[in-house]
């Protein structure tokens, strides 16, 4: 239980850190074109962040000041939050020294990639809810049937299950139920 909620804390933070990414692009961006070098933008943005994307360049900034080099500490923030937004903005920086070029543009660009993808997400989960919800439903209607018959006739869930016959199709049932409600959630996932 202990390492299901780790594992769900966990998820909440980088789902935190991901939807923050489109701003931590911008704040490099300001920064870059504020004159500073990509360490000095990280410093910079690290200081105007917060929540989750800020505590991650906090802790990339604190690196940096420790004396780590710049792809490496961004190379750690990667391997910490595996997040996509977090994969384009520090993909960027490599690949924008290596061709050359304007790296706040192009953090700009990203940025505006980001949050379209963001609002993009928020339609399909808008437009797929009506959907997940009607499967809940379906999923728990023979629940809400076996309850109301036991409500009508007392002592009727306990006769199902005094037959071998109808507690093993009553328990294939309910294992059935409970398939489809795993394929309801499966499906009605939105991925980033």
């Amino acid at each position: 239980m202990v390492s299901r909620a780790l594992r769900a804390r966990r998820e909440r933070y980088r789902a935190a850190v991901d939807a923050g990414a489109a701003d931590m692009a911008l704040a490099l961006a300001d920064a870059l074109s504020g004159g500073h070098s990509l360490r000095g933008a990280v410093m910079e943005a690290a200081a105007g962040l917060d929540g989750s994307p800020g505590r991650e360049l906090r802790r990339v900034a604190a690196e940096l000041a420790l004396g780590a080099r710049t792809e490496d500490a961004l190379e750690a923030m990667r391997g910490r939050v595996p997040s996509h937004g977090l994969e384009t903005i520090v993909a960027a920086a490599p690949a924008q020294r290596g061709a050359g070029g304007d790296l706040g543009g192009l953090l700009r660009d990203c940025a505006r990639a980001l949050e379209a993808q963001a609002r993009l997400d928020g339609e399909v989960r808008a437009a797929t809810a009506q959907a997940r919800f009607t499967g809940l439903i379906v999923v728990l209607m023979p629940v809400g049937g076996a309850l109301f018959a036991e409500l009508a006739s007392p002592g009727y869930l306990r006769e199902i299950s005094s037959s071998f016959l109808t507690a093993w199709l009553a328990g294939i049932a309910f294992a059935m139920q409970l398939a489809a409600a795993a394929a309801i959630r499966r499906l009605g996932r939105v991925r980033g």
